[in-house]
C-alpha cells in the first residue's frame, strides 16, 4: 500500500549481479497491493531487464522517487522466497565475502521465466543508406513490427551475431532491443478431452455434423461417440485407439468437444528399490529420538545434536523417524546428503516412508524439474526434500527439522564457484534463524564437530552398536613393502587380497574395491628419457584412459591421444604409472575372467540414472564386485558384500594439507564400513606401504576418537582448526610476475593490520598446483584464533571493506578470490 499523500512505495530489490545491496525501485500503483517481502519480480537494468526478489519495501517523499526506474512486473504475488531465505542470503554474503548479488545466484532467480530475447527492426533511414554484402538482410526487416534475432535466423537459414546487429544499431541502420523475459509454466500440464452433452449444442451444429452425410462427418461422429464412451481422453489415447488427431482439432474448433488441462508432476524415477521396511528403534536409535523429540513435537527451539554413529548403527532409520515426527507435527524437513551417488538408495527408503509427499533435488535434474519441486515445496505438497548441498536453499514455509548425513564430507563446500559456502554451516545458521534442531550425522565427524561438540556447543549422542548385534568388520593390514620383497613383483593386488576375493566368488558374495583415482594411470612415462606427459594449462600430469587411448587433465579437461612413441626422444617404451580404477578393473578380470565387475567413477556415472543404474545392478546380484572411486564409500549399504578392498591406503597421506590424515582415516573408516551388513559378517584388506603409521593401528580398533585426540595435538601446536578459523586468499593471472607482484602489495596491506587482532599471515607462496587453466596461483592464508575473533568478523571485513577497495590492489589485472574456511589448499 501507499504511504501518506506525497509518499509513494518503493522497493529493496535483490538482483544476482555482482554488487552488495539491493537496487532501489518504484513500485506502481497498480503494484502496490502485490509487492512484499519474498516476491519475485522482472525489473528494468540497463538496457536489459532482470528478475529480482524483493528484501523489503517502505514508503519514500514522491519528490525524492524522480530518478527511481519502475518495477517492470511482479511473476507472482505468492512469495518465491520465505523470511529466513532472505536473512541466511544477507548471512552468506557477509560470512564468505562476497556480494549478496553473487549470493542470489543459489536460489535460481530465473528458473521460473524464459531467457530474455534480442529483437530488431528496420530504423527510419534515407533511400540513398547502403550497407555491405554481409549486412544486406538488414534492409529487408520492417520498420513497423520487432522481430527476434530467433526469428530472423529462422529466415536467413543462419546464425545472426549479436555484435553485428550492435554494430548496425550504432550506425542507426536497426534498432534492437531486449525483451522482459516472459513466465513459463511451472508444471507440466496434460490435456484431457470430452464431448460435451448434446443438448449443449447449437441445433444447426446438430444438423451439420449428426444429420448430414459424407466421410468427414463420420469421422468426426466416430470420435465424437468414442469420446462419450471414454470421457477424459489424452491425446495419445486417441490416437492410440487409431482415431484422427486433426479431426479432433476440427471438433475442438466447432466447440463440440471440450479441453480440460490438469496440472500433473513430473514423476522422480528411481530405479533403486528400497527393502527396508518401518523397523522397529533399537534402544540406542530410541535414546537419541527421544532427546530430540521435544524440539519437534513442543515448542521448536534450535539446538544442534552430532549424531556419531559407527557405520551399520541406524543413522538413516533415526533421520525418518525424527522427519516423521516433524511431519506429524506440520512441518517440513530437510535432510542433506554429501553426493549425488546417494541420492537413489536414501530416496527409496524415504519414499516408502512418505510416499510422493518427499522429492530429491540435486544438479542432475532438469531446470523444469527444479523449479516444479520448489514450487510443490512453497504450495505445501512436499513435506521433505533431500539432495546434495543446494537442497539447503529450499523455501520452505514451515521448515521444521534439517538433517545433515555424512556431516564431514567436503563435497558439502562449494569451491568451484562463488560463493564458496559451506553447506553444513549454511544449514546450521538456517535452523538458528528458524529456532529449530539441526542433526549433524557421522561414523566421522569433522575435527570441528567434535571440538564444539566437547566444548558444549553441540549436544553429543554416540551410536556405538551395529543393529541387529552385528559385529564391525575385521581389519586386516597388507605390506606391500613385504609383498614386494616375497614375490619380487609389485603386484595391483595382494596375494591375500586375491584369495579372499576367490573366497567371496564361490560362496556367491559381493566384493568393493576403492581405488581413489579414476582412469587407467595417472600418468606415462618414456622409460628411456623419463618424459612425463602434461597439461598444456595445467601444472599437472595428464591421466591415462584406457577406453579411447585417451590422455584427459582432470582439473580442466583437455585431452588428446595417447601417443605410441615419445614425444621428445622417439623411443616406444612407453611406462603406465600408478593405478586408476580402470587398471583395477583390468586386474580383476585377469585373475578372475568370469567374475562380473562394476566401475563406478565419474567416467561411467555421466548420464542422469548413470549411479542408480550401477546401484541397483549391484543390488540385484548382477555384478560380483563394485570397483569405484571414494562415491563408493558413502552410506551404501548391501547386504551381500562381505569384502571390502583398499586397494592404495596411503593415497592422500603425504598431501600438502594439515587435514591429509582426517581425510584419509574418514574415507578408510568409511569403506570398511561398507562390509559385513547382512548376517555374514564382514572383512576389509587394506594395502599400504606404511604399516607402520599410527593411523593404521587406530583404524585396526575402528577408534575414530582416538585418532583424533592423537591428531588433534599437532593441530594445537601449530594452530590450525580447530583452534582458529582461516581464510585463503586466492591470486590468479596469466602472468606469473604480475600475481607475485599483486600477492605481495595484499600480503603487506594485511600486515598493517594484523597485530590489531592477532591474526597471523603465511604467504604469498605458490599454490601446490601453481597452474591451472592457464592461470597462475598464489596463496596467502590468514589464521585467526578462536578465543580472539570467533566468527573472524575483523578479518572478514577487512577483507570486504578493505582489501576489495584499495586502489593498489584493485588495479592488478589479475581474480582474486577469497575462500572464508577453507578446506584444502591445492
Amino acid at each position: 500500500m501507499s504511504g501518506e499523500a506525497g509518499e509513494v512505495l518503493a522497493a529493496e530489490v535483490g538482483v544476482a549481479i555482482p554488487v552488495d545491496h539491493p537496487l532501489t525501485y518504484l513500485v506502481p500503483s497498480a503494484m502496490v497491493d502485490l509487492v512484499k517481502p519474498g516476491v519475485q519480480v522482472v525489473v528494468p537494468l540497463g538496457n536489459r531487464f532482470e528478475p529480482g526478489v524483493v528484501f523489503r519495501t517502505f514508503s519514500l517523499p514522491a519528490v525524492r522517487a524522480d530518478d527511481l526506474k519502475a518495477l517492470y512486473d511482479v511473476v507472482s504475488p505468492q512469495p518465491f522466497l520465505p523470511p529466513d531465505l532472505l536473512d541466511l542470503l544477507r548471512w552468506i554474503a557477509d560470512y564468505y565475502v562476497c556480494h549478496l548479488g553473487e549470493a542470489l545466484r543459489l536460489v535460481r532467480l530465473n528458473q521460473n521465466l524464459k531467457k530474455s530475447e534480442w529483437e530488431v527492426r528496420l530504423a527510419h533511414l534515407p533511400e540513398a543508406t547502403s550497407v555491405g554484402e554481409g549486412d544486406a538482410w538488414a534492409l529487408r526487416l520492417p520498420q513497423e513490427r520487432w522481430v527476434s534475432l530467433k526469428a530472423l535466423e529462422r529466415q536467413l537459414g543462419r546464425p545472426v551475431l549479436l555484435h553485428q546487429v550492435q554494430r548496425l544499431a550504432r550506425r542507426g541502420i536497426l534498432e534492437a532491443r531486449r525483451t522482459p523475459p516472459g513466465r513459463k509454466p511451472v508444471f507440466k500440464l496434460r490435456s484431457r478431452y470430452r464431448a460435451k452433452p448434446l443438448e449443449d449444442w447449437p441445433e444447426e451444429m446438430k444438423r451439420n455434423l449428426l444429420e448430414q452425410p459424407g466421410r468427414r462427418n463420420r469421422g468426426a461422429q466416430h470420435l465424437l461417440r468414442w469420446l462419450m464412451e471414454h470421457p477424459g481422453a489424452t491425446r495419445q489415447d486417441v490416437a492410440g485407439a487409431g482415431l484422427s488427431l486433426h479431426t479432433l482439432r476440427r471438433l475442438l474448433r466447432l466447440d463440440v468437444v471440450e479441453e480440460i488441462q490438469e496440472q500433473i508432476h513430473r514423476a522422480q524415477v528411481n530405479q533403486f528399490q528400497s527393502a527396508s521396511s518401518a523397523e522397529p528403534l533399537s534402544a540406542e536409535q530410541a535414546e537419541f529420538v527421544a532427546r530430540v523429540a521435544p524440539t519437534l513435537e513442543g515448542e521448536p527451539r534450535y539446538r544442534p545434536f552430532l549424531l556419531h554413529g559407527i557405520t551399520g548403527s541406524g543413522k538413516t532409520r533415526i533421520y525418518i523417524e525424527l522427519v516423521r515426527r516433524a511431519v506429524d507435527a506440520g512441518r517440513q524437513a530437510i535432510v542433506l546428503i554429501p553426493e549425488i551417488v546417494l541420492t537413489p538408495q536414501t530416496l527409496a527408503r524415504f519414499q516408502h516412508h512418505f510416499g510422493e509427499r518427499v522429492a530429491a533435488i540435486h544438479s542432475r535434474l532438469s531446470g523444469a524439474e527444479k523449479a516444479e519441486l520448489w514450487q510443490r515445496a512453497r504450495e505445501g505438497s512436499l513435506d521433505v526434500i533431500l539432495g546434495p548441498r543446494s537442497a539447503i536453499f529450499t523455501p520452505f514455509p514451515r521448515l521444521g527439522l534439517i538433517v545433515v548425513d555424512e556431516e564431514h564430507e567436503s563435497s558439502y563446500k562449494q569451491t568451484d564457484a562463488v560463493p564458496r559456502y559451506n553447506a553444513r554451516d549454511v544449514a546450521l545458521y538456517r535452523a538458528y534463524l528458524n529456532n529449530i534442531p539441526i542433526v549433524l550425522g557421522s561414523a566421522t565427524p569433522c575435527f570441528e564437530s567434535i571440538y564444539n561438540a566437547r566444548q558444549g556447543r553441540y549436544q553429543y549422542f554416540r551410536l556405538a552398536r551395529r543393529l541387529n548385534s552385528r559385529q564391525l568388520p575385521r581389519v586386516q593390514l597388507v605390506d606391500l613393502k613385504e609383498e614386494w620383497r616375497r614375490t619380487g613383483t609389485q603386484p595391483l593386488l595382494s596375494e591375500n587380497l586375491l584369495l579372499k576375493i576367490e573366497a567371496r566368488l564361490l560362496s556367491r558374495e559381493q566384493v568393493m574395491l576403492l581405488q581413489n583415482v579414476r582412469g587407467y594411470s595417472p600418468f606415462i612415462q618414456c622409460h628411456e628419457c623419463g618424459y612425463i606427459e602434461r597439461c598444456e594449462q595445467c601444472d599437472i600430469t595428464l591421466t591415462y584412459h584406457y577406453q579411447g587411448k585417451l590422455l584427459r587433465c582432470h582439473y580442466c579437461g583437455f585431452q588428446k591421444p595417447a601417443p605410441s612413441v615419445c614425444p621428445s626422444c622417439k623411443g616406444f617404451d612407453i611406462l603406465y604409472k600408478g593405478v586408476g580404477t580402470q587398471k583395477i578393473e583390468q586386474a580383476v578380470l585377469a585373475h578372475f575372467p568370469h567374475a562380473r565387475t562394476l566401475r563406478m567413477d565419474q567416467d561411467t556415472t555421466g548420464s542422469k540414472h548413470g549411479h542408480a543404474r550401477i546401484l541397483e545392478q549391484f543390488r540385484k546380484g548382477e555384478a560380483d564386485i563394485l570397483i569405484g572411486t571414494k562415491m563408493i564409500a558413502k552410506g551404501l549399504d548391501f547386504e551381500r558384500v562381505t569384502l571390502v578392498g583398499i586397494v592404495s591406503a596411503d593415497q592422500g597421506l603425504n598431501f600438502p594439507d594439515f587435514r591429509a590424515a582426517e581425510k584419509v582415516f574418514q574415507l578408510l573408516t568409511q569403506a570398511a564400513g561398507r562390509a559385513g551388513r547382512g548376517a555374514a559378517g564382514g572383512e576389509v584388506v587394506i594395502q599400504t606401504f606404511n604399516p607402520a603409521h599410527p593411523m593404521f593401528k587406530l583404524l585396526l580398533s575402528h577408534d575414530y576418537l582416538g585418532f583424533y585426540d592423537l591428531a588433534v595435538k599437532s593441530r594445537q601446536s601449530l594452530n590450525y582448526p580447530p583452534f582458529s578459523r582461516l581464510a585463503l586468499i586466492r591470486i590468479l593471472g596469466p602472468e606469473e610476475e604480475v600475481v607475485v607482484a599483486c600477492a605481495r602489495k595484499i600480503s603487506q596491506f594485511l600486515f598493517r593490520y594484523r597485530n590489531q587482532q592477532s591474526f597471523s599471515v603465511l604467504g604469498p607462496a605458490p599454490a601446490p598446483l601453481l597452474k591451472v587453466q592457464n592461470q597462475y596461483r598464489y596463496h596467502i592464508l590468514i589464521k585467526a584464533p578462536r578465543e580472539v575473533d570467533p566468527s573472524m568478523r575483523f578479518v572478514r571485513r577487512l577483507l570486504k571493506e578493505g582489501l576489495y577497495k584499495q586502489p593498489e590492489i584493485k588495479k592488478w589485472p589479475v581474480k582474486i578470490q577469497i575462500d572464508v574456511d577453507p578446506l584444502e589448499v591445492m
